[in-house]
C-alpha cells in the first residue's frame, strides 16, 4: 500500500489554483509568489505520483487525477479548518470592530457572522457599513480592526475577485428604441462610475430612473421592473436574472475585494476573524 502525506497547505493551494485556473491569480489569493505556488503544486504532484494540472498557455486545467483529488482536497481542508476552529474556541475573547460596504453584507457576510458568533460566543463583533474609502480611512486611524474594501489595495490583501454583472427581473424587456432605464448607486459609488463609463463607451443611451445608497433599494427597483442595475455576482438574488453580452450590454469590470487590518499588532482574535473572512470568500468562489 502506497502511503501519501497530503500537506494541508499544498491542498489549499491546489484548490485555489483549480478555481482560478492559473498560478499567478492563485498566488495573489494565497499570498504567495507564482514560483512558490508552482513549487507547492510540484511537491503535491510528486507526493501523489501523478500530474494534477494540464498546462494550456498561461492557464491550467485539472487532469483526470486532479479531478479525482479535488473533492477530497476540499473535504480535507474543510475538516482541518473545522478542527482548528473547535480547538481554538476557548482562547478567543474580546471585541472586533468590522467595516464593509453594503455590497457584501447581503451575500457572504451574514452566514459568516452567524457562524463566527456560534463558534466564538465570547467575541463581540461590531459591524459598520460605509463606502470603501471611509472603511479604509477608519482602519488606518485605528477606529476599525478589520475592513473590506472594493479596489483599494494599498496595504491590503486581495481575497476575492467578484465580477460586476447586469441584473434584471426575468420578465424585463430591454428597450430597442428607447434609452436604457438604470437603477444606480449614489455618485460616490465606484460601481456607478463603472456602469456609466461602460455604457458611454459602447454608445448605449441610458436614463437614470432610480438612485439609492442601499443594495436593497437597487434590488427592489429591479424586482419592480423599473430598471436594470449592476451588482457583484456573488450578491445576485436567485429570483433575478443576469444579462450578458448576448443582450447587447457591455462587459463590466471585475471587482477586487480587499481585506485591510489595523496596523498596530493584530490580536489573535482579529487574526482569526480575518482568516474566517478569507476562507468564506474562497468557499463562495
Amino acid at each position: 500500500m502506497i502511503i501519501m502525506n497530503l500537506h494541508i497547505d499544498f491542498l489549499r493551494t491546489f484548490i485555489t489554483v483549480s478555481e482560478t485556473k492559473g498560478f499567478t491569480k492563485a498566488g495573489k489569493l494565497v499570498n504567495r509568489s507564482q514560483s512558490a505556488v508552482s513549487m507547492q503544486i510540484k511537491r503535491l504532484e510528486d507526493e501523489v505520483g501523478k500530474p494534477l494540472f494540464e498546462r494550456i498557455g498561461k492557464t491550467v486545467k485539472l487532469t483526470t487525477d486532479g479531478n479525482l483529488l479535488i473533492d477530497y482536497a476540499r473535504r480535507i481542508v474543510k475538516e482541518h479548518d473545522n478542527a482548528v476552529i473547535a480547538l481554538s474556541k476557548p482562547a478567543l475573547k474580546g471585541l472586533i470592530r468590522f467595516g464593509s460596504p453594503e455590497h457584501y453584507t447581503t451575500g457572504v457576510l451574514p452566514n459568516l457572522l452567524a457562524r463566527f458568533a456560534s463558534s466564538y460566543p465570547d467575541v463581540l463583533v461590531e459591524m459598520r457599513c460605509e463606502n470603501s474609502d471611509v472603511i479604509k480611512n477608519a482602519v488606518d486611524k485605528g477606529e476599525l480592526d478589520v475592513g473590506l474594501c472594493t479596489q483599494i489595495h494599498g496595504g491590503g490583501q486581495v481575497i476575492y475577485h467578484d465580477p460586476v454583472v447586469w441584473i434584471a427581473d426575468p420578465g424585463f424587456l430591454l428597450p430597442k428604441d428607447k434609452s436604457l432605464p438604470l437603477a444606480v448607486f449614489e455618485e460616490d459609488c465606484i460601481f456607478r462610475a463603472w456602469v456609466l463609463k461602460a455604457l458611454e463607451k459602447a454608445g448605449i443611451e441610458y436614463r437614470i430612473v432610480y438612485v439609492s445608497r442601499s443594495m436593497s433599494g437597487i434590488v427592489d427597483a429591479v424586482r419592480a421592473g423599473l430598471a436594470i442595475a449592476s451588482i457583484v455576482q456573488s450578491n445576485v438574488p436567485s429570483d433575478l436574472t443576469t444579462l450578458g453580452p448576448e443582450s447587447g450590454l457591455p462587459v463590466l469590470p471585475i471587482s477586487d475585494i480587499v481585506l485591510h487590518t489595523v496596523k498596530s499588532p493584530v490580536t489573535e482574535t482579529v487574526a482569526c476573524f480575518a482568516d474566517h473572512l478569507i476562507k468564506a470568500f474562497r468557499e463562495k468562489g
